[in-house]
């Protein structure tokens, strides 16, 4: 079997800096003799938590949860500015792994009369970014337009959202006469990764797609692929990589933004040796 990979794939800067900063949490912990916190998911991959907490990060879901004070690394989509005041104010020292995009659209928010935040209702990244203007408005798609007056807002978009549903959402804002302000974009990252796989999916009988099913830009690369009428499998492991997938060819195989690149390589390896 033939395996291709495209020009942009894996770790972003921005997950890459967070894991590295967990890794430097680990050993501030360790060296002090205090405990390191993971405010959830550093980032979307099950491979790369498991590594964390196996050399003893412990995973936290609220700031209460860190009953003694220690290390806290804030995971990479960020989390409310409440939870963040109730560490600091509990004697946690703070490693701050948040995206540098998502940290100025939380600061962009805080200062806006009139706040608009596009993407995924639930998601970590939401929920940050709605956490810094409690007034803000959630769009998860055109449909949800309805909950806005006509004038301006500021907006602020989740980084890996899909750049086609935030068209159709500004498309149909300004037929309505609603001005929203966009004052963030997708991630650059995100939108290199799936503009190298559409050039990739051309060369290609069916594609891998390594990473979280979490993790919302692999998921979207997946969808892609299927969108393309390229036959898809979206895997977490060299272990999920579906039977079938041995009767093409030449194979695509990408990663989305949190696939460490040891799991990449493992499933390459497995796709190329049968």
């Amino acid at each position: 079997m033939k395996v291709l990979l495209p020009e942009a794939y894996g770790f972003c800067y921005g997950v890459r800096s967070a894991v590295g900063k967990a890794e430097e949490a680990l050993s501030l912990a360790e060296r002090d003799s205090l405990p390191c916190y993971s405010y959830g998911d550093i980032v979307h991959s099950g491979a790369v938590m498991a590594g964390l907490l196996a050399r003893g990060m412990k995973r936290i879901f609220s700031a209460r949860e860190a009953m003694e004070p220690g290390y806290v690394v804030i995971r990479a989509h960020g989390i409310t500015d409440q939870e963040r005041a109730i560490l600091v104010q509990n004697g946690n020292t703070i490693i701050d792994a948040t995206c540098p995009v998502v940290l100025r659209s939380q600061s962009i928010l805080r200062s806006s009369p009139c706040a608009v935040v596009i993407g995924q209702g639930g998601h970590s990244e939401v929920v940050a970014l709605l956490g810094a203007n409690r007034s803000a408005v959630l769009i998860e798609n055109a449909g949800d337009l309805c909950r806005l007056e006509s004038g301006e807002c500021d907006a602020v978009v989740q980084t890996t959202f899909s750049t086609d549903e935030l068209s159709l959402i500004l498309s149909e804002a300004e037929e309505k006469g609603i001005s929203l302000r966009l004052r963030s974009q997708v991630c650059r990252a995100s939108i290199e990764r799936r503009e190298a796989l559409i050039r990739l999916l051309e060369r290609v009988e069916a594609l891998v797609v390594a990473g979280d099913r979490s993790s919302r830009n692999t998921a979207e690369l997946w969808r892609m692929g299927e969108k393309a009428g390229v036959p898809s499998f979206l895997v977490s492991s060299e272990e999920e990589i579906p039977d079938m997938v041995w009767a093409y060819g030449t194979v695509g195989l990408t990663a989305g933004a949190s696939c460490p690149d040891t799991l990449i390589d493992s499933i390459k390896r497995r796709l190329e040796n049968g």
